[in-house]
């Protein structure tokens, strides 16, 4: 059974709330009296909008002032309450000049649920609650709703997945003013001290696992902030995995891993990610890698590697890895902030699609794109140099990894290395048979053996 209790209610504050609520809820002087609708103290529950119950005011003389009323509400955002006690004034003044006020206590609380059986039917998680994942094979096996506000805290003891069943699909869309939060259970700036320790512990990478679609397609993720997570076995914190389409828009990761050996997996890993799935305009900062991706989805420019608020907070791999052998669609890569990477494998530009059909996978840069290469990294490409769009446009370069002069230090080594003259294979031309092997030359191929 899931058990609820309430936060942010010290032993005082249930005094206070008592005590509260034997208060007068009406003021009143020889001619004129204001009386609150409803309790001294009211509960709600945080990350929503405040339903103000309101209060009427009459005059012995003047009758009913109740449009009269004036309300301060002090620091509480009646748009989106926050955790904590406030007060709420409400006054009311006559012809004569007299007036009186009365007080109402607004009393805002998160709900705290733990999650110990999988979702098997349509549910939501709803705002102003905090939901800690206590199962160790956690599965969302229908579909699951998260509502603005939602925390959702893992446990790394037991409750640090969350899986998709093949029939599960999460939909968390949170705004920008209200997102919903993906963290450790050791994070107390997000929904407080779930843990109970006081300052004991804080949160740190790789406290959680990770979110995985598992191969179930339909997804989406808006205004969704991911921190901490990273500790299972390919170091990603969302994983878009097994063919799923899914959608990733204004999201933030940041205090994430990414660190797996190969450096094939990034906190937002898209690597097995299907034809459909969108990336756009999320946030990335103080993860070791941010950001992995397949042949299968075009990159844009609206992705952000800094933290907005700290431009020199980046990532410890500043760049967007590319884990795949070949192309599967037509793509175009616009991401300017980063470089982005491909792997140790050859890459190929295929002459038709993953799917059969007689599409060729071309590959089509915007200016100023960087491409860098890993060691025994290159592309080759069946279509000639036609397979590479814009390859000679204004700012595109095809380096080497260990390349700081474009695009910063995407291996995360400081000055530790420098590029050589072999770094990397090349970019190789599959349409011609003589001469053996035909590499380009390109100006802007940079360091490569060829």
């Amino acid at each position: 059974m899931n058990q609820q209790y309430f936060l942010f209610l010290t032993i005082s504050l249930i005094i206070l709330s008592i005590l509260s609520s034997c208060e007068n809820t009406t003021e009143t002087n020889d001619t004129l009296t204001i009386s609150l609708n409803g309790k001294a103290v009211d509960t709600v529950l945080a990350t929503r909008a405040y339903a103000d119950l309101g209060a009427v005011a009459t005059d012995v003389n003047e009758g009913d002032l109740t449009d009269s009323i004036k309300v301060n509400y002090g620091t509480l955002d009646t748009s989106l309450v926050l955790p904590g006690t406030y007060t709420v004034l409400y006054s009311v003044e006559n012809n004569d000049g007299d007036s009186v006020a009365v007080e109402r206590t607004i009393v805002v609380i998160y709900i705290v649920e733990e999650v110990t059986e999988n979702v098997t039917s349509v549910s939501t998680w709803e705002t102003g609650y905090i939901y800690i994942i206590k199962a160790s094979d956690f599965y969302v096996e229908n579909t699951l709703t998260i509502q603005p506000g939602v925390i959702i805290k893992f446990n790394p003891e037991i409750g640090s997945y969350l899986m998709l069943g093949s029939t599960g699909t999460i939909s968390a869309v949170g705004t920008e003013r209200n997102p919903i939060i993906f963290t450790s259970i050791k994070d107390d700036l997000h929904g407080g001290d779930n843990n109970g320790d006081g300052t004991a512990s804080s949160p740190a990478r790789k406290d959680w696992a990770e979110v995985n679609t598992n191969g179930a397609s339909g997804s989406v993720f808006e205004f969704c902030n991911f921190y901490y997570g990273g500790s299972g076995s390919y170091t990603t914190t969302l994983a878009l995995d097994a063919g799923s389409v899914a959608s990733v828009k204004n999201c933030v990761f940041a205090h994430n891993d990414g660190s797996e050996a190969k450096g094939w997996y990034g906190a937002l890993d898209a690597s097995k990610a299907e034809t459909g799935t969108i990336i756009t305009d999320n946030i990335f900062y103080d993860n070791i890698r941010p950001l992995s991706v397949g042949t299968t989805i075009d990159i844009d420019n609206s992705n952000v590697f800094h933290n907005p608020e700290n431009p020199s907070q980046t990532n410890s791999f500043n760049g967007i890895y590319v884990y795949d052998n070949r192309f599967k669609a037509k793509l175009k890569w616009a991401e300017t902030e980063v470089a982005i990477i491909i792997d140790d494998n050859d890459l190929w530009i295929e002459a038709e699609d993953h799917s059969g059909a007689k599409t060729p996978t071309t590959l089509e840069l915007a200016d100023s794109v960087v491409v860098k290469m890993r060691p025994d990294g290159g592309i080759v490409s069946r279509l000639g140099a036609s397979g590479i769009i814009n390859h000679s446009g204004p700012g595109v370069y095809f380096t080497s990894y260990k390349d700081d002069t474009k695009k910063g230090d995407t291996n995360g080594d400081g000055s530790a290395s420098t590029p050589g003259s072999q770094d990397w294979n090349g970019i190789y031309d599959n349409t011609l048979s003589v001469p053996d092997p035909h590499y380009f030359t390109w100006s802007n191929i940079l360091y490569s053996v060829y």
